[in-house]
């Protein structure tokens, strides 16, 4: 690997489906990696005895060779393959997984990857492939030396046996190494596997339930972070053996690799059960943990799948199970959640839509609409903020409220970001090219991008690139991004604000609203949520918040707008407190770029100024 980076071939015949897998290792900023792609088997054989690649992903559905006959090509062409992924079709999973017996590492089945679940296959795949070469090397060594000692010692009968007694130890430890974690101990993901479908064929016929307790544990990263990863090591044996007070006579426990584990339940008389030894999982983690005289905290999110009901193979199970406990997550952590099928439908609503996004920046259904800022004085725009809208064929425009928690969740707010604020920047640029020199934009910053690598130079590259000057644009960041208070983020928004770029906080008042981040960050300008905007003279508590902000933003000297402006009363309230600016439906919607350059010339006309 080159600086880090994976290098991965992928051999697959469907342009669409190796776009969708490009465009994906692309949006993860969990790791790095360099794609090729071959379209047939022999441009791939080729490109595999030239090159240096790390891991292999493998379409078992390629016109000239097709299911379990590419692997045998491969493995009767090549002296050695790279860790390998195949991927089957949906209906192709049982030979996908006679694959994974024949020498692949994984499998995926397409129509249910995402970008998680293929960089942990990946790197799944990457690990235990490590792992087996170990074991080969370490095979073809033990070899070596029992056929280095029996050529010198073939008259000595007694070293002769306990050389093959040797070997017979190294074989039983190298079946160990294969089926049991290194650090723990415990059985791991193909032991699991194997041990979850005996337990289902035993329910099958005592028509017993089984349980899959899948246990992700809370904000681990922070304690490799801030103590070190041999720290971290010795913290997750410390909870294997928490884990295992917690099993009954022929349960199990297994961990699939960094901070998971899973346990597997027999004899279950009923979801209870399940319920009554995730409790238990819970309160034995909640006692502290002593490491090296360090007195540590843990706790975990636990997500359970139930035989028959939530699945009836191992594989379905594992992915009820891992579903929930995303959702235990989602929901605050520290707690378990059992899988249903409301949950499933709206995790394959998820993964559809993280589909269909990705499908629309490829078939350019993006496009931005533009809201108007106004002088409150004067009524004149000097300012649009850029909202997003996806216009699916035959669908009107949807808000980007329906799909940007998706985009968050899955980084494909880093590609829409940027796609974002080059788009808006070159509307701007038509605005002033067209007469409108004093016209500036507004456009809304996620914290992703905020804390994405090389952040700043992309804004800088962007801006520059369009010929607008970065003092006519305005990024709108979070109050979250301010509460963060380190030295990076300082540094970040300096940077942004040296360049000339505005800076205004959006929905200021929604959260911490604090006069010292205010005092610390390089910030321009305020943005009044738009709640507190409609509840002027309606709610007194909204109605002085707001006239808090507006003082507040005057003795900081800072800009201040008011967001949701609907009314010819909240606008003189607005103006009599020293609020400028506004926005909202009272001046206009958002608009189609030409639409709003028509506003502007119709303003310009009212003026004189055309």
């Amino acid at each position: 690997m080159e600086d880090n980076r994976i290098n991965i071939l992928l051999i697959e015949d469907n342009p669409g489906d190796a776009r969708l897998i490009e465009v994906m290792l692309a949006e993860s900023t969990a790791m790095k990696s360099h794609l090729a792609w071959c379209a047939d088997l022999a441009s791939g054989l080729a490109h595999l005895t030239s090159n240096v690649i790390d891991i292999l992903l493998l379409d078992l559905g390629l016109p000239e060779c097709s299911g379990l006959d590419t692997l045998k090509v491969l493995q009767a062409e090549l002296p050695k393959i790279p860790a390998l992924v195949v991927l089957s079709g949906l209906l192709d999973e049982d030979v996908a997984l006679r694959a994974v017996q024949s020498g692949a590492q994984d499998y995926l089945v397409k129509g249910k990857i995402d970008t998680a679940l293929l960089v942990r296959s990946i790197r799944y795949a990457l690990e235990r492939n490590q792992t087996e070469e170990a074991l080969r090397e370490a095979h073809a060594e033990l070899e070596n030396r029992v056929q280095e000692r029996t050529a010198e010692l073939a008259s000595a009968v007694a070293a002769l046996k306990a050389e093959i007694a040797e070997r017979k130890l190294a074989e039983e430890h190298i079946q160990y190494m294969a089926h049991y974690d290194a650090l723990t101990g415990l059985p791991n993901r193909v032991l699991l596997q194997d041990r979850l479908v005996q337990a289902i064929a035993h329910a099958y016929r005592k028509k017993s339930q089984v349980a899959v307790l899948f246990l992700d544990l809370d904000y681990f990263k922070h304690v490799n972070d801030s103590l070190g990863h041999q720290m971290g090591d010795r913290l997750l044996k410390a909870v294997a053996d928490r884990l295992q007070e917690c099993l009954r006579e022929g349960d199990s426990l297994s961990r699939l690799g960094g901070d998971e584990f899973v346990l597997c339940l027999t004899m279950l008389a009923g979801s209870i059960d399940a319920a009554s030894v995730a409790k238990k999982v819970q309160d034995e983690l909640n006692r502290p943990f002593t490491i090296d005289g360090n007195l540590m905290h843990v706790s975990a999110s636990i997500g359970i799948s139930l035989y028959p009901d939530d699945g009836k193979t191992a594989e379905a199970l594992m992915s009820a199970a891992d579903t929930a406990m995303c959702q235990a997550k989602k929901i605050g952590r520290r707690n378990y959640q059992f899988f249903t099928q409301a949950l499933n439908k709206a995790v394959q609503d998820r993964v559809e839509q993280e589909q269909l996004l990705r499908l629309a920046l490829l078939r350019d259904e993006l496009e931005l609409h533009y809201q108007p800022q106004v002088d409150l004085e004067s009524g004149e725009i000097f300012s649009a903020e850029a909202l997003l809208r996806w216009c699916q064929p035959g669908k009107s425009a949807t808000s980007c409220s329906t799909f940007i928690a998706v985009a968050e969740e899955t980084g494909l707010i880093l590609s829409l970001g940027e796609w974002t604020l080059r788009q808006a920047c070159r509307q701007l640029k038509q605005w002033q090219d067209a007469g409108h020199v004093s016209m500036r934009v507004a456009v809304n910053l996620s914290p992703r991008q905020f804390y994405q690598d090389g952040f700043q130079q992309n804004i800088r590259d962007i801006v520059i690139s369009s010929g607008v000057l970065p003092s006519t644009v305005d990024l709108e960041i979070t109050e979250g991004i301010l509460l963060q208070r380190n030295e990076d983020n300082l540094a970040k928004l300096h940077q942004l604000s040296e360049m000339g770029i505005q800076l205004s906080v959006d929905d200021f008042g929604t959260g911490y609203s604090s006069l010292a981040y205010l005092q610390r960050f390089p910030v321009d300008g305020l943005k009044i949520d738009q709640s507190f905007v409609r509840s002027i003279n309606q709610d007194p508590g909204a109605t002085a918040l707001v006239i808090a902000i507006i003082s507040m933003a005057r003795s900081l000297n800072l800009k201040v707008l008011a967001e949701g402006v609907e009314t010819e009363e909240q606008i003189r309230f607005l103006r009599s407190h020293g609020c400028r600016y506004g926005q909202g439906f009272f001046y206009s919607k958002a608009v189609p770029g030409n639409q709003l350059l028509q506003l502007l010339s119709n303003q310009s006309r009212r003026s004189g100024r055309l």
